[in-house]
């Protein structure tokens, strides 16, 4: 996660001491544990995770504050993340689960839309990842809560892509640096490759994606890789 990430996820963030706990279920997480009272203290709910941190923010174009978990599972040495979004006014329920792959989901405050978004990855880039890799990429989907669903926004927003791109592309450059600039120097960096190229287009910026595609995956199945990847987007 870039720095200018990190401060807007901080931003995106609602502390459960600051929204108002009148009429809503006390979500307590606890050794891997949820545990959900209602108002009496009756327990209503309960659910084991593997890694959870929970988040409290405001997915929804309004006054209500969302539970989220975010889960991680070690799937062959791998990590893979899961979103478990649940609304927490009127009634305890979940709204959804979403399955992320190797991008850890995160809170994204975004001024464009003046609204809390949730990133998550594109599982599909899961097969992508080479061995040589020694971080995790994918191109994200931004997700807002409408009516009681998730709502994909991908096409509403702009900056967040290029942000995500940032650090995609200083690693894909400290890797191409020094070396053979090959298929088997593409191949080490294809996941990241692949997360730019996607980013890009979610971004309107179709010329840059080629580009960048063009100049960094040098491998011989270059059109059956760019077509994967435009069926992506």
């Amino acid at each position: 996660m870039t720095r200018i990430l990190g401060l807007l996820l901080l931003s995106a963030v609602v502390g459960f001491g600051q929204y108002n706990r009148k009429n809503i279920f006390e979500p307590k997480l606890e050794n891997n544990k949820l545990t959900v009272a209602d108002t009496s203290g009756k327990i209503i709910f309960e659910k084991h995770f593997n890694e959870p941190a929970e988040f409290f923010v405001e997915l929804s174009d309004g006054p209500e504050i969302e539970y989220l978990i975010r889960d991680k599972k070690i799937v062959n040495g791998i990590p893979k993340y899961f979103t478990f979004v649940y609304s927490i006014k009127d009634t305890f329920s979940l709204i959804d689960t979403l399955y992320s792959g190797v991008y850890e989901p995160v809170p994204f405050y975004s001024d464009e839309l003046d609204r809390t978004l949730l990133l998550t990855g594109n599982p599909d880039f899961d097969s992508l990842y080479s061995s040589f890799e020694h971080e995790y990429f994918s191109s994200i989907n931004c997700i807002v809560i409408e009516e009681g669903k998730l709502y994909n926004v991908n096409d509403l927003v702009y900056d967040v892509y290029l942000q995500e791109n940032e650090q995609a592309i200083s690693f894909i450059e400290s890797t191409w640096s020094g070396s053979a600039k090959d298929c088997s120097t593409s191949t080490e960096i294809k996941s990241a490759v692949a997360a730019v190229y996607v980013n890009y287009l979610n971004a309107g910026e179709k010329v840059l994606a080629r580009q960048f595609l063009n100049d960094y995956y040098l491998c011989p199945d270059k059109e059956s890789f760019k077509n994967f990847l435009d069926s992506q987007f």
